[in-house]
């Protein structure tokens, strides 16, 4: 009786020595991600910081970004994060490094995708898991603005532009530009539009006007010419000139010129 007791207890501890713990990993709702909107031109790299914090009862390892579709995703960070403490969670900054797409891919549903290292499985096997994060971004033409400066007048706007001018009350400024597509993707007519703002509002307004002219990779629009009437009582002295490139509410380019008024 005695032996066989004893066998039992053998093949028990047997048994229970290859037993191996489960831990449960910290679930993807208790790790907080902070990530502020993207603006960026297309096919250009981006670095960005991301903030993610641990709010759960164990530590995750090896946190990094896995894929932030349709943005091609260069490099990332992947630090460890301690359990939350008795202040609160745990919080660590994530260096990334990404590459826009062309500025007419879909980009409503970008979404950086997160991977960590938490827990164990019953095979005593690390257990990845993942977090999906919504992020918003607006990807603009790789455009810029060219042959930016004043002239005599809007005939004379294919000559020489300066970046000063000197102008006497009640006149007309005139100032002249292009654009250029640096991109690899066609910019369509009617998408990019320019504004000319004098900084002081006392010496005058501002102009705008919409580009025309379609460019594919490497086009130009044509050198255009827009006035500004400079107030009759306008109080003389210096004011910059800031000539603007938008696509919507988003600046692609921008110069400033220098005008002076004359006594």
């Amino acid at each position: 009786m005695n032996r066989i007791l004893a066998g039992i207890v053998i093949i028990s501890a047997i048994l229970f020595s290859g037993c191996v713990s489960t831990i449960n990993p910290v679930s993807p709702d208790d790790v907080i991600v902070d990530v502020t909107p993207i603006i960026v031109k297309e096919f250009q790299d981006k670095d960005m910081t991301i903030s993610v914090a641990n709010n759960g009862s164990g530590p995750i390892d090896s946190v990094k970004a896995s894929s932030f579709d349709p943005f091609t995703l260069v490099a990332s960070g992947s630090p460890n994060i301690p359990a939350r403490t008795s202040e609160g969670p745990s919080q660590v900054s994530i260096d990334l490094k990404i590459q826009a797409p062309g500025f007419k891919t879909d980009i409503n549903n970008t979404m950086l995708v997160l991977s960590y290292a938490s827990g164990k499985n019953d095979k005593g096997e690390t257990i990845i898991k993942t977090k999906s994060v919504p992020v918003k971004t607006i990807v603009l033409p790789d455009a810029s603005l060219q042959f930016v400066g004043f002239v005599k007048g809007p005939e004379n706007k294919s000559e020489a532009e300066v970046t000063s001018w000197e102008i006497n009350k009640g006149k007309k400024a005139t100032i002249t530009f292009s654009v250029k597509n640096d991109g690899k993707t066609t910019i369509d007519k009617d998408t990019l539009r320019i504004l000319v703002d004098i900084e002081n509002k006392e010496i005058g307004s501002n102009s705008s006007m919409t580009i025309k002219e379609g460019m594919a990779k490497g086009g130009t629009s044509y050198t255009e010419a827009l006035e500004l009437p400079i107030s009759k009582d306008s109080p003389n002295g210096d004011t910059d000139v800031f000539v603007t490139l938008y696509k919507g509410d988003n600046i692609i380019d921008s110069k400033t010129l220098h005008l002076k008024v004359l006594l």
